[in-house]
């Protein structure tokens, strides 16, 4: 009866030792899995700030050429109407007077054509709309990178930063 108490507690003890090797393990991991996601945050990081540095001195550059151009001032043909009607001069002013009587007139035939055109109104047929496609500027910058393009000439093509670019394919290439 002693031997069979004896083999039962070593048995138990066994069980018992197998059961804190497994928990303590359990929490080992669990610390590692916590070290990594802390040295990816770092990592990440470190990686946003190399970036942002680079973007403000891109930025600062376009700021250089941009100073350096000179103003070039275009004309709206719009704007210089509308300052042309802002000054009305004294024989109009006494023309409006006049002309009051008529405005009724005016407006009423205004209004009738207004009537007419939205009566004349056709929507688009179902036929005739087309829709359309568009990927994503992230989309076009994985499909240009997957086929071997360089970041600075995928760039180039769509007319964005070359920084902009290869955040868009460290990220994926994070994710992957």
């Amino acid at each position: 009866m002693i031997y069979l108490l004896l083999f039962i507690s070593f048995i138990i003890h066994i069980i018992t030792f197998i059961y804190i090797k497994t928990v303590r393990n359990g929490t080992i991991t669990a610390e590692e899995m916590s070290q990594q996601q802390e040295e990816q945050r770092k990592e990440i990081q470190e990686l946003l700030a190399v970036y942002l540095v680079e973007i403000r001195e891109e930025n600062e550059k376009l700021i250089e050429v941009l100073e350096d151009k000179p103003n070039q001032k275009t004309k709206h043909p719009l704007y210089t109407q509308n300052k042309t009607e802002e000054k009305p001069s004294a024989s109009q002013d006494t023309n409006r007077e006049d002309s009051s009587s008529f405005l009724s007139k005016d407006d009423s035939q205004k209004s009738a054509n207004q009537k007419s055109a939205t009566n004349d109104y056709q929507p688009p047929s179902i036929e005739q709309v087309e829709d359309t496609f568009v990927p994503s500027l992230s989309a076009q910058v994985l499909s240009l990178y997957s086929k071997g393009e360089s970041i600075e000439s995928i760039a180039r093509k769509l007319d964005c930063g070359k920084t902009e670019v290869e955040l868009m394919v460290k990220f994926q290439q994070k994710n992957m």
